[in-house]
């Protein structure tokens, strides 16, 4: 449903963000409180849920997930599994843990989402602002839309995720403005556009993460020279954190950490700077067309004939580059968000390298009501909090201050 329908309406419970975590605590709401649904809205400036995450893994040409099959978006930790059963998929599971397919993943999804659909929870609103009137009453919050259209809500969760805040290496800035249609951030670069796109020379990946590798991997099975620089050496790892940190011992050591900057470097010590699934890095370093450079810094990128680039590096010259891609990751800042800029400036949010510090019901004070999940509550679910086993983890939190608003 569009803007128009929510408009001048009083809405208790307000999830902006239509992504997994958007959709997983909602559908944990509606589950276990059916009746949730006269009292609740979902808002996305997408038409559809999930349209980001759909985007994202076609964008890189990512065919399995990282995470195991009991982590998606319902509370049924068998639930994909069921129905790769019942749908004779279950080659679609991949080992050592069942990591699904994007396909089947979504194709589970899609059956979820039609309960999303039927109980008319879904919005296509792009929030332009948040507004807080502290002392205005049962619906203290006000959300403007692109096309300024309002409605009021009680209580909001902010399932943003980092998506916006795209990270460019300082020195990458500068040749990024010279050549802005060569050099591009991952986030902009689609696979199975490169052909349009003066596909014809050779493709540079700067990064050492999954995305790195993925991008590597898919372009190279379409035929393109790939050379993928890393400023460290490659790391191999199934997972993007241990899974102990799903765990109730690591949790409660996190929690029992009062100094909110020692919270922050354990996340960056046990998330570190990007690994490789195993079978990703096989598949590199098997492929006769990529290049893996690692501990290699770029010096400088210049234009030369035929309309390609020169990448210098620490390792030599590499020449006759159509595209430089930058997978070089997320770099996550409250601040970066416009439709909050008003807001925590009227009411500062405390924030740790850009992170706020919510109290443990994940609620940003001084703003009363105003909850996160995702990435923007790291510094108190920890490393596993933007990863789909996240959205469990914030759901537990607020699932007892979401029924008080109902």
């Amino acid at each position: 449903m569009t803007d128009n329908h929510l408009a001048h309406r009083n809405v208790p419970i307000t999830i902006i963000g239509g992504g997994i975590h958007g959709v997983a605590i909602a559908i944990r709401l509606l589950r276990d409180l059916p009746t949730a649904a006269k009292h609740l809205a979902i808002v996305d400036r997408h038409p559809q849920p999930l349209t980001q995450w759909r985007c994202k893994t076609e964008r890189q040409g990512m065919t399995f997930l990282r995470s195991p099959v009991v982590h998606h978006i319902t509370p049924d930790a068998l639930g994909i599994v069921e129905y790769a059963e019942r749908h004779n998929r279950t080659s679609e599971l991949a080992p050592p843990y069942s990591q699904p397919s994007t396909q089947l993943f979504w194709d589970f999804c899609k059956g979820t989402l039609a309960e999303l659909e039927a109980r008319k929870v879904y919005y296509q609103f792009d929030v332009a602002e948040l507004r807080w009137d502290k002392g205005a009453g049962r619906f203290p919050f006000r959300l403007i839309s692109t096309n300024n259209q309002g409605f009021r809500s009680r209580c909001v969760i902010l399932a943003i995720g980092a998506d916006d805040c795209a990270y460019v290496p300082p020195e990458f800035v500068q040749w990024q403005c010279r050549y802005p249609d060569r050099i591009l951030h991952a986030s902009q670069f689609e696979v199975g556009c490169e052909d349009e796109q003066n596909g014809t020379g050779k493709i540079v990946i700067v990064g050492g993460g999954l995305t790195a590798g993925t991008f590597a991997k898919s372009l190279s099975e379409r035929g393109h020279n790939v050379t993928l620089i890393a400023r460290k050496q490659l790391k191999t790892e199934q997972f993007d954190f241990p899974p102990v940190w799903l765990g109730p011992k690591a949790l409660a050591e996190f929690a029992s950490e009062t100094d909110f900057r020692r919270r922050y470097e354990i996340i960056q010590q046990n998330r570190g700077e990007g690994s490789i699934t195993p079978d990703i890095m096989e598949a590199l370093i098997d492929a006769p067309n990529i290049d893996l450079y690692p501990e290699v810094c770029v010096r400088n990128i210049r234009k030369e004939q035929a309309q390609h680039l020169q990448v210098e590096t620490t390792r030599g010259l590499i020449t006759g580059v159509s595209r430089v891609i930058l997978a070089t990751g997320y770099q996550f800042d409250l601040r970066r968000y416009g439709f909050l800029r008003e807001l925590i400036t009227q009411y500062p949010v405390p924030l740790v390298c850009g992170f706020p510090r919510l109290d443990t019901d994940l609620q940003l004070h001084p703003i009363e009501n105003l909850f996160g999940s995702g990435t923007i509550a790291q510094l108190q679910i920890g490393p596993a909090s933007g990863n789909i086993a996240g959205a469990n983890l914030a759901y537990e939190r607020l699932r007892e201050k979401l029924v008080t608003y109902l």
